[in-house]
């Protein structure tokens, strides 16, 4: 991947090879658009892309994927319109997370039944309310998919379960069917990985992505999240498109309300019709663009709207055998039943520091791809949610941050403090400066209720100027920004084909004058 274009003009210019960026324009040069996206960081991926230190390779933010390698799975399908299909290593996971609380402690294996039959045994009173609400859950699942798949953003208020649940939050969903506190806590445990506690997070987005899960089974890439990443970037170039790392994109050109192309760092202009942005919007706006070209309107509801927690992280390599732990792939940590109680907290660090944390995830790889690591050893991630603003300077903090969190883990891995062979930590300023995210975003906009229906859509008030990722529709996650890439790649080859058609029209309309 070359720094510079190789032409000064293309059909189509994407700025950000996230999974959004990278989808669309895979999506688009398969069309037979030319195609050029330019990347600032060394690696394409985005929040997906990976690194390598002292011979351990880490994720940079992507753990997991749901429906990969199952053919029911929307991650596959749209793999498989990229040309993917079954081209990528993907292993599939036999439990889908473990979770650990101050009396509890489970496992989750694979499938709906073994979502139940886990809960049940752990709240036998509960079983009967248990099976009612993932029945509910798997009507939503259902709706939701043929809502993703629906082109109409209009198709919503045709479905009747969507409307039913639409203004209703995870936690009132549950509430309708179990009654013990501690199961409908503990229920929600993956709650940290959508980036809002269920009292704020939307009844549908929760119990889709939950069943997900469960429907479509979760999967690790064999040798990390960057393999999804270059593949995409292959097929670009396949269909004779480029991608341009360590070149930022310094400005979007706009004239008459029309996109023109964009400046790149390393100096040239670079002619496009359309321009995707698969960045972040906010900087969009007041910053390549510039204010002036949009609405007051489209203005304000982005002041309106809030970006998305921050996470502290912690890469580990350690000798420890981490297989003889009882852990999943994915373990979480709670000090708290209560998940609004420990959002809450990790929300105020800037008034009680490092020792509010409570709460923490951990991935463990190496489990399932032992590549990661030297023979004989594993790599830990440890990662929870945190403010961009702590009230303090993140350099001088972090090392209690990164205390507090490996203190945190040996609740499930005992001594791991003193079996640190590699250790790294990543702050909200981190993310920010490898992902040019405001505040370090994880999710782009905060994924509550009230905004996961109300996120910019993929058209701009300026022509030939979209959006793609999780600063649009229809959210965060590696799924979700691909499949944001897909619906936009199908909004833009409409609008062209409409356009033909009307230039078709009026050729014949002025044949019979």
């Amino acid at each position: 991947m070359a720094r510079r274009p190789k032409k000064d003009k293309y059909d189509v210019v994407v700025i950000g090879a996230g999974m959004g960026g990278l989808g669309a324009a895979v999506y688009l040069a398969q069309k037979g658009y030319s195609v050029l996206v330019a990347e600032k960081h060394l690696y394409a991926g985005g929040y997906a892309h990976s690194f390598s230190r002292h011979k351990y390779t880490f994720d940079a933010a992507v753990r997991i994927v749901a429906g990969a390698d199952n053919k029911q799975g929307l991650l596959y399908e749209l793999l498989s319109k990229a040309g993917l299909q079954d081209k990528l290593p993907f292993i599939q996971l036999p439990e889908i997370f473990t979770a650990v609380y101050p009396e509890h402690r489970f496992t989750v294996p694979r499938e709906v039944d073994g979502l139940i039959e886990t809960y049940s045994r752990l709240f036998p009173n509960q079983r009967k309310g248990i099976k009612t609400l993932v029945h509910e859950m798997q009507q939503i699942y259902n709706a939701t998919i043929e809502l993703l798949h629906a082109r109409d953003p209009f198709h919503v208020m045709s479905n009747q379960v969507i409307m039913k649940y639409r203004f209703l939050t995870f936690h009132e969903l549950m509430q309708q069917h179990l009654t013990d506190e501690k199961a409908i806590f503990t229920f929600a445990a993956l709650w940290s990985y959508y980036g809002a506690p269920p009292t704020q997070g939307s009844a549908l987005y929760f119990a889709y992505a939950i069943m997900s899960y469960f429907n479509e089974d979760i999967y690790y890439l064999k040798g990390s999240f960057q393999k999804l990443a270059d593949a995409l970037v292959t097929r670009i170039e396949e269909f004779g498109g480029e991608v341009c790392l360590r070149n930022e994109v310094k400005k979007v050109v706009v004239e008459d309300k029309q996109a023109k192309g964009i400046v790149l760092q390393t100096g040239e202009y670079i002619e496009a019709p359309i321009v995707i942005c698969n960045g972040d919007l906010k900087k969009m706006v007041h910053g390549l663009v510039g204010e002036e070209h949009f609405p007051t309107r489209y203005i304000k509801k982005l002041a309106d709207m809030t970006v998305s927690m921050s996470a502290f992280e912690v890469f580990i390599g350690t000798d420890l055998p981490l297989e003889s732990y009882e852990m999943a792939h994915e373990t979480f940590i709670y000090q708290n039943y209560d998940y609004s109680k420990t959002y809450d907290q990790h929300m105020r660090l800037k008034q009680t520091g490092s020792a509010g944390l409570s709460g923490l995830a951990i991935s463990c790889p190496t489990l399932v791809d032992p590549s990661l690591a030297p023979q004989g050893k594993h790599t830990a991630i440890l990662t929870t949610l945190v403010p961009y603003d702590i009230g303090a300077d993140w350099k001088e903090e972090k090392p209690k941050y990164q205390e507090a969190l490996i203190k945190m883990a040996e609740k499930v891995i005992p001594d791991l403090g003193r079996h640190l062979d590699f250790v790294e930590a990543g702050t909200p300023l981190t993310m920010e400066r490898y992902t040019n995210n405001s505040q370090g975003a994880t999710y782009g906009w905060e994924q509550n209720m009230k905004q996961m229906t109300s996120r910019p859509q993929h058209g701009t008030p300026i022509s030939g100027l979209y959006l793609s990722g999780h600063w649009t529709d229809p959210g965060g996650g590696v799924v979700s920004a691909l499949l944001s890439g897909y619906k936009l790649y199908h909004k833009i080859i409409g609008e062209a084909d409409s356009s033909q058609e009307l230039t078709k029209l009026s050729i014949q309309a002025g044949d019979r004058i």
